[in-house]
């Protein structure tokens, strides 16, 4: 089965992107980097042909939608900062790309174009050793991706979901959202990059934070591939889909509705596109776990839960560091239909603000989290089982919740435990 000519087009441009976006020229400049992000995607992901200022100022740079060009010129300064940057990086770094970007001036949506007389360098910089082939579970895993994808493109066709807030609502949850969805800053809902994810689960590879915000594991793509008997053209494809998990968007829709309804400020990002610097200065809500969105991970020393993989069930399950490393494997005799899901609230990077990381067995749990956070004897349930607060707003903790797969009514969940974070 060969990929068609349009494919590996858009795959090589988006390849471009990354490595440009994990290369010395862009990762240690957040703004500069997060500027070419965006319009690299807005014109492969949505064939824009043009991006205006105005646009560009707003999502990027965090201006009014209608504020005045002409006395700010931010995106102007960028973008001709960003100019020299490509032009730095294709002439140095760069210089043995086949292709190359531009950024018209009038018009911020980049141009791909091919290079013309230059020494070429291919992504697969070693042939494959005859005695490996393209393993079965690359196919079956990319099948399943494109499945994932296509439920997620049908859930956003279709619109949101019923919001999460419920008749059920009362003080408790308020107070428990009151302190992620603040109507005076952002909140920012990050959703999992499931190829990613799905990259480590097929390698056995993991990705730490660093190795996934600079692109360098992209370099690391042929040899980790090889060395798990996949194809590294086919796993850096695979690597390149920008898709999460249909749990995770259906999730964020419905937390979406719930902020809209209380007036705040909420900004839904793919992991893949987020930021330090965002981690640093606003609220978020990350769904996934470390490997899914590894935004997480900078929070687990606070935590016992850690979510891992079973290769066998093909599954994530929660693991309790802080017990002896207890298990909790669905699918064990009597939870044939049980499911789990985690919460915890931890101060962000900068400790301006809170950070609630949202991870689950699968999109039932999921769908079980979402009811257990808008009802109100739940909610009152864990408040009673953590240490008191002069405010009696809540602490750091996590909670570990046990759910029937294949129903979210709240009386249908149990906690496992309920836990202050460590400090």
């Amino acid at each position: 089965m060969s990929q068609g000519p349009e494919v590996k087009v858009a795959d090589d441009r988006r390849l471009l992107v990354e490595r440009l976006a994990g290369s010395s020229y862009f990762n240690r400049s957040a703004r500069l980097r997060d500027l070419l992000l965006y319009l690299s995607d807005r014109v492969l992901a949505e064939d824009a042909v043009e991006i205006h200022e105005q646009e560009v100022g707003h999502r990027v740079f965090g201006r009014s939608a209608d504020y005045d060009t002409a006395a700010d010129n931010i995106v102007r300064v960028h973008a001709s900062m960003l100019r020299k940057r490509l032009e730095r990086y294709f002439a140095s770094e760069g210089a043995d790309e086949k292709l190359v970007i531009e950024i018209p001036k009038g018009n911020y949506a980049p141009a791909f174009r091919t290079r013309s007389k230059a020494a070429t360098k291919p992504l697969v910089l070693e042939p494959l050793p005859a005695s490996v082939r393209p393993d079965v579970r690359f196919w079956v895993a990319a099948f399943t991706a494109v499945l994932f994808a296509a439920a997620t493109g049908l859930l956003l066709w279709r619109g949101p979901a019923a919001p999460v807030t419920t008749g059920r609502e009362g003080a408790t949850v308020r107070l428990f959202w009151s302190q992620i969805l603040q109507p005076n800053r952002v909140t920012d809902v990050v959703i999992d990059d499931g190829a990613v994810g799905l990259y480590q689960e097929l390698t056995g590879h993991p990705l730490s934070l660093t190795e996934y915000y600079d692109r360098s594991y992209l370099r690391g793509i042929p040899s980790v591939a090889a060395a798990a008997g996949l194809d590294p053209q086919l796993a850096a494809s695979l690597v390149l889909r920008r898709q999460s998990s249909f749990a995770d968007t259906s999730f964020s829709w419905r937390l979406l509705q719930f902020a809209g309804a209380n007036g705040t400020r909420t900004n839904l990002r793919f992991a893949r596109d987020y930021s330090f610097r965002d981690l640093k200065a606003d609220n978020a809500i990350l769904l996934g776990n470390g490997r899914t969105n590894p935004w997480i991970q900078p929070f687990e020393s606070k935590l016992g839960i850690r979510w891992q993989f079973d290769k066998a069930e093909a599954v994530y399950y929660p693991l309790d560091t802080w017990q002896s490393n207890h298990s909790f494997l669905t699918g064990q005799p009597g939870e044939a239909h049980e499911g789990y899901f985690s919460i915890a609230l931890l101060p962000n990077l900068g400790e301006t603000g809170n950070v609630l990381l949202i991870s689950a067995t699968g999109g039932s749990a999921a769908t079980a989290a979402a009811d257990f956070l808008a009802d109100e004897r739940s909610l009152a349930d864990l408040r009673q089982n953590l240490p008191a607060t002069k405010d009696q707003s809540f602490p750091a903790f996590e909670a570990l919740v046990k759910a029937k797969s294949r129903s979210s009514l709240p009386h249908e969940v149990s906690m496992v435990f309920c836990r202050p974070a460590a400090k």
